[in-house]
């Protein structure tokens, strides 16, 4: 059984795979900074779950280094008994929560059996930031692929995706984020990354996540470049993607299979 429920309206998930109960990327208050506050500063637009109204999970799972993933402060608060992260974020981890169990994945030891779900890490083929991973949660019968940030596909990660299990729910933005090359370039495909991982999935449903119109000042919201999808409506008239996408617009928790 998959369950799934937003945390808040942009990045933050609770999803609950074969009874493993996992906090995704968990941003319950205040902001992010990126660097410096006149770089980037971001904060919701929406008012996130109240520390009291999340649900009891097992695990946090930390999907990229930045801090509208790794929140530092919600952790804190959380204090959550067990972390999977990417090995980049060992140190800060390990000072930030010295009691937590924590697992660290890269490309090289990029597998962990969680509660009978394998977690499987997908590095991605950029080789300079900003760096932006996956993520397959595989319970032997279906999967669901998380990309806060979409990913390009190689051979290897094609193979990597075969072994799963048949994908029950993608979860990846729709939005199309993009800045100067001088600081990163594209931050998210868009619609073409949604339907390329479509394309090499086939999942039953796709949910959007990481796109919330956040109020953001600084530098890079000057220089950045977002075109968002029209309307639920017109999503659901895409030929590749139809009655897959499922429209998470609100906090209560929804079962996918």
């Amino acid at each position: 059984m998959i369950q799934v429920q937003r945390l808040n309206m942009d990045n933050s998930l609770f999803l609950e795979i074969s009874g493993w109960k996992v906090l995704i990327d968990p941003w319950l208050e205040g902001t992010e900074v990126d660097f410096f506050g006149w770089f980037n500063t971001q904060w919701h637009r929406t008012a996130p779950l109240s520390y009291d109204q999340i649900p009891a999970f097992d695990t946090v799972l930390i999907t990229q280094k930045y801090p509208d993933h790794f929140h530092a402060e919600t952790l804190k608060k959380l204090k959550p008994d067990h972390i999977i992260a990417p090995t980049s974020l060992k140190g800060k981890i390990e000072h930030l929560l010295p009691a937590a169990s924590l697992t660290t994945l890269d490309s090289i030891d990029n597998q962990v059996m969680v509660n009978n779900v394998e977690v499987t890490f997908l590095p991605t083929q950029r080789k300079i930031d900003p760096i932006y991973d996956a993520f397959i949660l595989d319970d032997g019968k279906e999967s669901v692929f998380l990309a806060t940030h979409g990913f390009q596909t190689g051979d290897k990660e094609i193979q990597q995706i075969k072994k799963a299990s048949d994908c029950q729910l993608l979860i990846n933005p729709f939005n199309y984020y993009k800045l100067p090359f001088f600081l990163g370039g594209v931050v998210s495909p868009g619609m073409d990354g949604v339907k390329h991982l479509c394309e090499v999935l086939d999942p039953k449903k796709v949910i959007a996540t990481h796109d919330e119109d956040k109020h953001a000042k600084g530098l890079v919201s000057k220089l950045a470049k977002v075109i968002r999808p029209s309307s639920t409506e017109a999503l659901q008239k895409v030929p590749w993607l139809g009655d897959r996408y499922l429209e998470l617009n609100h906090y209560q928790k929804i079962k996918i299979s």
